[in-house]
């Protein structure tokens, strides 16, 4: 009977302290977020770091370069977001009218069937302006994070320095304990492996989407190409998000049937990538339900934000490692896993 309410104490006192946790989290994010972001870039740099290491070329050195490499890929994705914004700002007033001229041409079609609805009802229920500048308002989102740049790029400088000799650290951490060490480094694998390819995978995504964009005349491709990059991170729904925006330009710019044809080619893209190509080069090495991904998806997006909606699956990851290595935490990783045999 006492082992018994021990145990109900321990699960109790478990999930409060997740509790306490998560919402120190909430209420910190702006100093959280900044480093959840940092060790997400340090992540995918990390490949960057071995492959200089292995040419022989020492630590700081190769942090250097590779801190080069990230500079000048923040910097120049930076750029051309800021003039694809500029350049979509001041197309608005030109949607806002042509997007009042459908609203007249449903309205005259509508009458043509004895359906009368009034043109002015229209525009107080779908205000094209609030639409289009949502669309603009939710990209720059995006871009808020920039504004704590030079501390994630110390962040992560100082992460890559630490990451040489960190195996020495962790030994005596966990006191030379084999599972211990050696969960972390299959988590550490699968998670390199996983930021790798989906990387890989979300920059062709974002250059499909680019270049079909570009070859039918949607306005702004190159700004559509880079939040279908961005948004590919985010599991499951990302790409319908990033496909939004594009379909309703299209629907604006040219018509209905390019719409239609957009969304076709954000379906084949992603289709392709994410159903058939992805899976095949990825498997299921991270354990994860479907169903608990979908789930790290909202939670970690309504704590941290879009970031955390970024971050879903390597934080989730994060987690399940930690409660499997207690065993009073053991039952939820259990839960969170997609097989019980793992």
């Amino acid at each position: 009977m006492q082992s018994k309410n021990s145990a109900v104490y321990k699960t109790i006192l478990t999930i409060s302290g997740l509790i306490i946790i998560f919402a120190g989290l909430k209420i910190a994010d702006k100093i959280v977020v900044p480093f959840f972001l940092s060790m997400f870039i340090a992540l995918i740099s990390f490949p960057l770091l071995k492959y200089f290491q292995s040419k022989k070329i020492n630590t700081p050195i190769s942090v250097s370069l590779v801190l080069i490499t990230i500079i000048s890929v923040s910097l120049s994705i930076a750029a051309l977001i800021g003039s694809s914004l500029n350049s979509f700002r001041k197309s608005l007033p030109e949607y806002k009218e042509k997007i009042y001229n459908e609203i007249g041409n449903i309205s005259s079609t509508l009458k043509q069937y004895d359906i009368n609805v009034d043109s002015n009802f229209l525009y107080d229920y779908v205000d094209p302006s609030f639409l289009i500048q949502s669309v603009a308002n939710t990209i720059s989102a995006f871009g808020n994070v920039l504004t704590n740049y030079f501390l994630i790029l110390f962040i992560v400088m100082f992460t890559l320095l630490e990451a040489a000799g960190f195996s020495k650290k962790l030994k005596l951490a966990f006191n030379n304990s084999d599972r211990s060490i050696t969960n972390f480094y299959a988590f550490s694998e699968n998670m390199n492996k996983y930021l790798t390819i989906k990387t890989i995978v979300s920059i062709i995504t974002g250059m499909l989407i680019y270049v079909s964009l570009m070859i039918i005349g949607l306005d702004h491709a190159i700004l559509w190409g880079l939040i279908a990059f961005f948004l590919n991170y985010i599991p499951n729904i990302g790409s319908i998000i990033a496909s939004i925006p594009a379909i309703l330009i299209a629907l604006v710019q040219l018509n209905f049937y390019y719409a239609i044809l957009v969304a076709l080619i954000y379906l084949i893209v992603n289709v392709v990538m994410g159903s058939i190509v992805e899976p095949k080069y990825l498997g299921k090495e991270l354990g994860l339900s479907t169903l608990i991904i979908f789930l790290s998806l909202i939670f970690w997006g309504w704590l941290l934000g879009p970031v955390g909606m970024l971050l879903s699956v390597p934080l989730t990851m994060i987690m399940k490692i930690a409660l499997e290595s207690n065993n009073d935490t053991k039952w939820i990783a259990i839960l969170l896993s997609r097989n019980i045999n793992n």
